[in-house]
């Protein structure tokens, strides 16, 4: 049994990262964890293996992925720090726009970001027909393919990833 045990907290401390960044501004949490891959500074690492990076080109800080899918109605509100498990206060969580996600795959995202296989959510809807009388809310909002590195749509019904972003 104390075999088992040592087993399962062995594999544990490989599975996450040692944490890091865990107080001060962003700054004093990058010099903290002192690891840039690339674009993309470590911001933070929980003690339950979040990783949260700043886009030094952007300058957007990117969470990691929630784990949990949502529908697009769910997914924004799980940006919420009650949800996310985003543990740095002060900053607004909210979707990233398409327009950001393809930014940060040019600077190297899916090297540097953990969980980027995933289809996630964008705050982008797509456009529909101008000829109508009334403006009908939007059926349809932009995906962001991390497997493929390109954009999709989907169905605000549907169920995709969420990875949120913040400004300092």
């Amino acid at each position: 049994m104390k075999y088992l045990i040592l087993l399962s907290l062995f594999l544990t401390s490989i599975a996450y990262g040692k944490p890091c960044g865990l107080q001060g501004t962003i700054e004093e949490r990058i010099k903290d964890c002192a690891t840039t891959k690339g674009n993309f500074l470590l911001v933070s690492i929980t003690e339950k293996g979040m990783e949260i990076y700043k886009d030094a080109k952007s300058g957007l800080i990117w969470g990691n992925r929630i784990s949990s899918d949502f529908n697009h109605y769910g997914s924004q509100k799980a940006c919420d720090e009650e949800v996310s498990g985003y543990e740095i206060k002060n900053l607004k969580w909210r979707l990233p726009s398409i327009n950001e996600f393809e930014a940060a795959a040019s600077h190297g995202m899916k090297e540097a970001l953990p969980n980027t296989n995933h289809a996630y959510w964008s705050s982008t809807p797509v456009k529909t027909r101008k000829n109508r009388r009334r403006r009908a809310p939007p059926a349809q909002v932009f995906i962001w393919d991390g497997y493929e590195e390109r954009t999709d749509t989907g169905d605000l019904k549907d169920g995709a990833s969420v990875r949120c972003v913040a400004r300092e």
